[in-house]
């Protein structure tokens, strides 16, 4: 049973913010509580339901927006993270389960329980003693200098495995694999498949991505320059400095949950993504 309800939309589209009070009017008519995150809130000028993404423990949380708005989402929702109804309002909208038109009838289909969940694994990644935020898609190191080779060494539990010069790397999950790795060259990681990849971007020599068991620990060590930039999921940015030159990558504990109606992961892929036109889509 769902008894409350976090919403997260674009601002910068009036579609966005349209359907975002309809849902809201919605849920409410129905009877469940409905929290907005504060960007959203303002637009609606509704202060009394303002709920940081932080502190948005809901039954449900429905994002209004493209893929961007879903990772910026999973990023910052507690842990455990509940489950997310994606309604596309993106170019792609890979992750999303449902049009405009459908939002409707998706949230009915929600409070009926009429839905499954796809459960997808994270990435957690330290630069020393410090934890960064659960990435959904992947971590990206770049430099910190434009077109500036970065010269890293890439380490499986403490053993070296090569040594890699290029303009930046991502180690993307098994989601993550269908985003920014896969525009840079990198494989389409199977659902059913438990691991990670590392995908070089623009390599100085021919270096093919490597993929990587979850059960392992994967380390990115700075050679040259000792300072990048790191990127999770396109939102999140720090900074790895020369005292700790080096980022590690595990599993998380921790999931991000998708409500599915019709879960058919290679229909999404070459609808969405790679063959718009071909069979199937």
């Amino acid at each position: 049973m769902l008894h409350t309800v976090g919403l997260v939309a674009r601002v910068d589209r009036k579609k966005a913010l349209d359907l975002a009070a309809r849902l809201s009017n919605h849920l409410e008519k129905k009877g469940l509580t409905v929290f907005l995150e504060p960007t959203l809130s303002k637009h609606a000028k509704r202060p009394d339901a303002s709920t940081s993404l932080e502190k948005m423990k809901t039954d449900l949380i429905i994002t209004v927006g493209g893929d961007g708005t879903i990772l910026n989402t999973c990023l910052q929702i507690p842990k455990p993270e509940p489950p997310i109804l994606a309604i596309n309002m993106g170019v792609r909208g890979f992750l999303a389960e449902a049009t405009p038109k459908e939002a409707v009838a998706a949230v009915d289909k929600c409070l009926r329980g009429d839905f499954t969940l796809e459960r997808c694994s994270k990435l957690a990644s330290f630069i020393g003693k410090t934890r960064l935020p659960d990435a959904l898609n992947e971590v990206f190191i770049t430099s910190l200098a434009p077109a500036k080779l970065l010269h890293m060494r890439i380490w499986k539990n403490g053993v070296s495995v090569a040594d890699c010069r290029s303009d930046g790397a991502v180690i993307a999950s098994q989601v993550g694999s269908t985003g920014y790795s896969l525009s840079a060259g990198g494989p389409v990681l199977d659902p059913d498949l438990d691991a990670f990849v590392f995908t070089p971007i623009c390599p100085l020599t021919i270096f093919h991505p490597i993929v990587f068991s979850t059960k392992s620990s994967i380390s990115v060590e700075l050679r040259n320059p000792k300072r990048a930039l790191v990127v999770l999921d396109g939102h999140y940015k720090t900074e790895i400095i020369p005292k700790e030159a080096r980022i590690v990558v595990v599993k998380s504990e921790h999931q991000s949950a998708f409500v599915r109606f019709n879960e058919d992961f290679y229909r999404r892929l070459k609808g969405r993504l790679l063959f718009s036109r071909g069979v199937g889509s």
